[in-house]
């Protein structure tokens, strides 16, 4: 208007929008599109990368006993590109593997590794401590690669059905040789992450990670958890007593000669639900100040105690058992062989 003034209908409008802003119902118009990073915000891909990174934490421990060498996985990069831009991103020839989830979050995993990087890992894992390459990818390496894959699926899987609550199941691994024809889940976008991939002084290259954006979305939600807003604290008002109402007694102590009764057997049922603490220690060492200060990634540091030898475990800090390092399903666990005997305990607090 040229003085200023606004007609009816130009009101209505502008309420309508604002009521649109606050409901999450604004509409772009035709035409106007958001970068494909839009998709996540940048906490949601920061959500993924760290849920990423932890699942590659709880696993990097058995892949390395599969390869016989130290794996580190991690610093994961979460980006959202566009479909074709993904393709262009792997002109050259790549091992692919792809696991699905279904169940209680259903989405596409493509992994994706150079031919190099899936040699010397397959050769690992078949026992060639070289880790040289082979010339091809025979069946039996290709079986290898799977089941190197089906252990971080597996975990991931595991991570999530935690974080939602819901169980999250993973299919047999789909290994194929691709070039510049790679699967990608899901268009008009998709969601890239780069792994740092190291295997001691044979592997220091990336390994590639490619989901659907709505499973990354699960992620972000399952693993984000938004401060809530606290209420505000109200103390409630103090009701003053006077002396007269607030009883008064002496106070009863028995007498010394009576001592302590001993607690009858069967009174200890009321200790059953007493948290205690158990630990598994693998081994101790002392070290130099100069040599703690020293350590890095893929700092190796020697043990007192031998190969097979088996484990201590302890109850707040007391041993009590000992034991040999068993896996179930995806984790760690331990088979008691030996109870430690009380003349033993003692001695060992003694010493």
């Amino acid at each position: 208007m040229g003085d200023g003034s606004l007609s009816q209908d130009e009101i209505d409008a502008l309420l309508q929008g604002a009521d649109d802003m606050l409901s999450g119902t604004a509409r772009v118009p035709a035409g106007d599109f958001a970068p494909a990073q839009a998709a996540l915000s940048p906490v949601e891909r920061e959500a993924v990368a760290d849920f990423l990174n932890s699942s590659m934490g709880s696993v990097m421990p058995a892949l390395s006993g599969y390869l016989g060498k130290n794996i580190i996985i991690g610093n994961a990069l979460v980006e959202v590109k566009n479909a074709d831009q993904v393709r262009a991103d792997f002109p050259k020839q790549y091992v692919q593997i792809v696991v699905n989830f279904t169940g209680g979050v259903n989405g596409k995993n493509v992994i994706l590794l150079s031919m190099n990087d899936a040699g010397v890992i397959s050769s690992l894992m078949m026992g060639d401590d070289s880790g040289a390459p082979p010339a091809t990818l025979t069946e039996a390496h290709q079986s290898t690669l799977q089941e190197f894959v089906s252990q971080m699926m597996s975990t991931i899987a595991t991570q999530l059905s935690n974080k939602i609550g819901k169980g999250v199941n993973t299919t047999a691994p789909d290994l194929k040789i691709v070039q510049a024809n790679i699967d990608v889940p899901g268009t008009p976008d998709v969601v890239k992450i780069t792994y740092n991939l190291t295997i001691q002084n044979l592997i220091n290259s990336k390994m590639y990670h490619l989901m659907n954006l709505e499973l990354a979305g699960e992620i972000a939600r399952g693993s984000y958890v938004p401060q809530m807003q606290q209420p505000e604290y109200k103390p409630e008002p103090v009701q003053p007593r006077t002396a007269s109402q607030v009883g008064i007694s002496p106070v009863r102590f028995p007498p010394l000669g009576e001592g302590i009764q001993s607690i009858p057997t069967g009174n200890i049922n009321l200790l059953l639900d007493v948290p205690m603490t158990l630990t598994v220690e693998l081994g101790r060492t002392r070290q130099l100040v100069k040599d703690i200060l020293g350590l890095g990634e893929g700092s190796i540091i020697e043990l007192d105690k031998l190969a097979g030898e088996p484990v201590d475990l302890l109850v707040n800090g007391k041993l009590i058992a000992r034991g040999e390092v068993v896996v179930i399903d995806e984790n760690f666990g331990v088979r008691v062989t030996d109870i430690v005997s009380p003349a033993e305990r003692i001695a060992k607090m003694q010493s």
